[in-house]
């Protein structure tokens, strides 16, 4: 396998798992279901008879982001590698 074959396994991995992340941070909900009351951080509401911490999820889904940008950091990073490494050796 070449250099370039495994560069290119490597940033199509990262993309993919940059996806993957994505998709978890934009589905992400904390429920409070078990609070009796709002601590005075946090903002919560009734979604489908649930006790729903919007401050929580908030914070969930900022940190499944940035999970995702570092993948998608990693597969860019890959992708100029594998370029600049088919220019260096022509």
């Amino acid at each position: 396998m070449t250099t370039k074959t495994v560069t290119d396994i490597l940033c199509a991995t990262a993309a993919i798992a940059a996806a993957l992340l994505w998709i978890k941070s934009a589905t992400v909900e904390v429920w409070a279901d078990g609070q009796t009351e709002a601590k005075s951080t946090n903002m919560v509401m009734y979604k489908n008879g649930r006790l729903y911490d919007v401050t929580g999820t908030a914070e969930a889904q900022s940190t499944w982001s940035a999970r995702a940008a570092y993948a998608a950091a990693a597969a860019a990073a890959l992708q100029a590698f594998g370029l600049l490494w088919q220019l260096w050796n022509r």
